[in-house]
């Protein structure tokens, strides 16, 4: 299981990496509008957003897990995807409110599911990093199977 510090890392980390994809994608999608103070206002909010929603789903996962277990590959999907349903919404609405009548629902999901194809591979990347980095330090074995001593 990961340590308080070890999932504020790890949201830590994923909101550099989504501040640039996320401006980078603004400036996209909505050229001349994606205004410095527009673009880096909405990133904010969203991304301000983002990281008490992830670290409260990342910690809730975590009371899934018995003590000293390891999540695993199907749960770290789920994980990710709970907070992805999530953050679209929030990411389609916040559109909406900061481009108004740019933002078509068509042109504003588009981008939201374009960030978030992404943010979900990222995500799960990060999240098996920070795993394994736990594995390693407590040498324990996937949630599910045995481990050495066990076996």
């Amino acid at each position: 299981m990961q340590t308080y510090r070890q999932s504020g890392l790890e949201v830590g980390a994923d909101f550099g990496v989504s501040l640039l994809i996320n401006l980078v994608t603004q400036l996209f999608f909505y050229g001349a509008l994606a205004t410095a103070g527009r673009s880096l206002t909405f990133a904010a909010l969203l991304l301000g957003l983002a990281v008490p929603r992830r670290y409260a789903i990342r910690r809730l996962f975590n009371t899934l897990l018995a003590p000293g277990a390891r999540q695993s590959r199907g749960q770290s999907w789920c994980e990710v995807g709970v907070d992805t349903v999530l953050a679209i919404g929030v990411a389609i609405l916040l559109q909406r409110l900061f481009y108004g009548a740019a933002a078509t629902w068509e042109k504003a999901g588009v981008v939201t599911v374009m960030l978030y194809a992404i943010t979900t591979g990222r995500r799960y990347a990060l999240r098996r990093v920070f795993e394994t980095w736990q594995a390693r330090r407590e040498e324990l074995p996937l949630c599910g199977q045995p481990s050495s001593s066990e076996v």
